[in-house]
């Protein structure tokens, strides 16, 4: 339960605080930056160099990377979720030959602030799409049934589960931003898994997935092991039922191909390996489970609500990013290959087979 700086100790809930916090502008507060504010936003300012379109609006092209190849797609709504699931654009003033050193950094601090605004509001018009969500379904059926059942589509599914990614964050970052101000940019940076979704920018989406793609080449590189690939006899996995379970799958792997799994969907923290010590191997199977069961359901709805054509890239490269699958240094076209290449082999095994195996060897494995 949070306070109000403001208003002495009158309790206040994490919406309820947000709402206080935005109709008083306090978002905004970067009255007069000090001598030290202008170093703090020199070095926040190399940290994103993004110029997007207005906030909420979509762009056919990558947002964050540059090799891309242009790609026009009519936007689907039973497929891609509402952009305010998405960071809002970061829109950075552009010093003019004749602007002072003291106004260009006190309107970049108010861009970034103006910025993580607009990312709450976006968390907050969620909820409130993701309790309608919910209330629409029938009484005691829970996500996971409405998605084997077809009450939900892709969209509306993605909305909920993001929602409660972002509430997870709230409290922390609600406290980081009341305590840092106009500092918090800079403070966030390093920590990104404490932001939610909507307030990470662009520097921050960058900078997690070379780590997370950084992190997965050197599992791959360490001498992984795995079982033999499943023959033809195998049974395939059926692309009609979402939400299967995963315990057989997972009881016959080994250790070292557990936490492989876990490494490149990012199951744990990297200061288990950076303390050489192994996270329990318990824990690892029961987050690798609910993560299969997860993107059983979303590759059940992708088919469903019209295919890998019908997402917007930034919706194909998330998608790629849960399932473990580099997306740096592609263009379009490769990434919605890959993409399809990924719901097309499931077809043939396990899915735990397509985690244990570069997508370069999917198609030599007959």
């Amino acid at each position: 339960m949070l306070t109000s700086p403001l208003c002495g100790p009158r309790p206040l809930s994490i919406f309820s605080s947000l709402n206080f916090y935005t109709s008083r502008g306090l978002f905004q507060y970067a009255t007069i930056p000090s001598r030290h504010t202008f170093f703090t936003f020199r070095q926040l300012h190399q940290h994103a160099s993004f110029v997007p379109p207005t906030p909420f609006q979509r762009s056919p092209s990558n947002r964050y990377a540059t090799n891309t190849t242009a790609t026009r797609v009519v936007h689907n709504p039973h497929v891609n979720p509402p952009a305010s699931t998405l960071p809002a654009p970061l829109v950075l003033p552009t010093r003019t030959p004749d602007q002072g050193t003291f106004s260009y950094y006190y309107s970049l601090g108010r861009a970034y602030l103006t910025f993580y605004k607009t990312g709450l509001k976006a968390i907050y018009s969620n909820f409130q799409n993701s309790r309608k969500i919910t209330a629409a379904l029938p009484q005691g059926t829970t996500v996971s049934q409405a998605v084997s059942q077809g009450l939900l589509t892709r969209s509306d599914f993605q909305v909920v589960r993001r929602n409660r990614h972002d509430i997870a964050r709230i409290p922390i970052f609600a406290l980081v931003f009341c305590i840092f101000g106009e500092f918090t940019p800079l403070v966030v940076i390093f920590v990104s898994g404490v932001v939610p979704r909507t307030c990470r920018i662009p520097k921050q989406v960058v900078g997690a997935r070379e780590k997370a793609e950084r992190r997965r080449s050197e599992s791959f590189r360490s001498g992984l092991v795995t079982s033999p690939p499943p023959s033809a006899s195998s049974p395939a996995k059926a692309a009609v039922v979402p939400g299967k379970g995963y315990d057989n799958e997972i009881a016959e792997l080994g250790r070292e191909e557990i936490l492989h799994i876990g490494r490149s969907l990012g199951l744990f923290s990297t200061w288990w390996d950076k303390l050489g010590l192994g996270p329990p191997v318990g824990l690892v199977k029961g987050r690798a489970k609910k993560r299969l069961e997860y993107l059983d359901q979303d590759d059940f709805l992708i088919r469903k609500n019209g295919g890998v054509e019908a997402m917007e890239m930034e919706e194909v490269r998330f998608a790629l990013e849960e399932r473990g699958l580099d997306v740096l240094g592609k263009n379009d076209v490769q990434l919605r290959g890959l993409l399809r290449s990924w719901l097309r082999e499931l077809g043939r095994g396990p899915v735990t087979r397509l985690l244990l195996m570069r997508p370069s060897i999917w198609a030599k494995e007959k």
